[in-house]
């Protein structure tokens, strides 16, 4: 009996990897599937640790909590290396993940799922990714490009989005979102300045509701503290769907807006420190995905200083207020659909593995 671990330690890793997770037990249904991830990936499979509750973002935050996530480090690669899988996938996460595949890939095949932002920043990493990775699985057409480029082994089935995401029939409501992020420290940074917006917004749009939309990993009192007097809603594609506009922190979320077709900006705050060892490192000119694959700015991005209340309120207003504008941003967010093709790319995935393995 073959045995597959999965480790995803955030949001949309564990999301993809609980889609994958569910295919491949209904494809081969004595195939033994063990995780390291969130409540997605549980689903579909035997969870060793909950490693989305570990998560965080920025260079001085993982610091931080440095000493937690060595030691959970310590505990997945034994269980690992006690597990003996006949197949390691390891879905984004790099500076875990890589460290693992340094590890470990002298022991089991790795298959990596979801390229770090390599042609982004930190492009020393192609080596160790070459050096300790059997294959890559990425999901963007330009990211296949940039690997081949290096030869390296790549794959590219598509994105997993385009099979998960369902056609909503909730028409827009005169409501305003908020998605502060799926860690809590980017929800400590970015709440405190969406409630602040939300009070200049509300004097000039008073028939308009707000809503945070949370993740389904994060409870209700982490959002509460910062606003009690505003609704709180579990993430669906409904309520995003129900959303005149939203202000979102940079991350997959914003793919998802983008597929969905609801006009957005993004906005981003890091720890100061993090911010100037990033500006000196990424080498692109934006952070939102959509603009990435557009090449040019489709959302508006405020980051750092510029994402501040009056700034985020006065574009918010300026796309509520004028119907060109707002309508023009939704022609632009259809067109990323095709960028994001083929279709299907779990199952084709899915099928890949199969025949890796020799389980059909």
């Amino acid at each position: 009996m073959k045995k597959i671990v999965i480790v995803a330690g955030d949001k949309s890793g564990d999301l993809y990897g609980g889609l994958l997770s569910k295919q491949l037990k209904n494809k081969f249904s004595d195939l033994q599937i063990y995780s390291f991830g969130g409540d997605k990936l549980a689903k579909h499979s035997q969870q060793i640790i909950d490693l989305l509750s570990y998560s965080v973002c920025g260079l001085v935050e993982v610091l931080s909590s440095l000493k937690k996530i060595l030691k959970i480090f310590k505990k997945t690669k034994k269980t690992i290396l006690d597990l003996k899988p006949d197949l390691l996938i390891l879905i984004d996460f790099p500076d875990f993940n890589l460290k693992l595949a340094k590890e470990l890939n002298k022991k089991f095949p790795v298959i990596y799922y979801v390229s770090p932002q390599v042609w982004a920043w930190r492009k020393g990493r192609v080596k160790t990714i070459k050096k300790y990775v059997n294959k890559m699985v990425v999901l963007f057409e330009f990211e296949k490009t940039f690997y081949k480029n290096e030869n390296m082994d790549v794959l590219h089935f598509g994105h997993p989005l385009l099979e998960i995401i369902k056609e909503e029939n909730a028409e827009p409501k005169k409501i305003i979102s908020f998605l502060p992020g799926s860690r809590k420290n980017e929800i400590k940074r970015h709440l405190p300045i969406m409630i602040e917006t939300k009070k200049i917004i509300e004097k000039e749009l008073p028939d308009y509701q707000f809503r945070i939309i949370r993740p389904p990993n994060l409870e209700r009192p982490i959002y509460e503290k910062f606003s009690p007097n505003i609704d709180i809603v579990a993430h669906s594609y409904k309520v995003i769907k129900e959303s005149q506009f939203i202000i979102s922190s940079s991350g997959t979320a914003t793919v998802e807006l983008a597929i969905l077709g609801v006009p957005y900006l993004i906005i981003y705050k890091l720890n100061s420190l993090s911010w100037h060892i990033l500006k000196r490192m990424v080498k692109i000119d934006f952070v939102g995905m959509v603009n990435i694959l557009a090449g040019k700015k489709i959302v508006d991005e405020l980051l750092q200083k510029q994402a501040n209340p009056k700034k985020i309120a006065k574009l918010t207003l300026e796309y509520l207020k004028d119907n060109e504008k707002y309508s023009e941003l939704k022609r632009k967010l259809k067109d990323i659909i095709s960028i994001l093709s083929p279709f299907n790319a779990t199952e084709k995935f899915t099928d890949f593995i199969g025949d890796y393995l020799n389980l059909t």
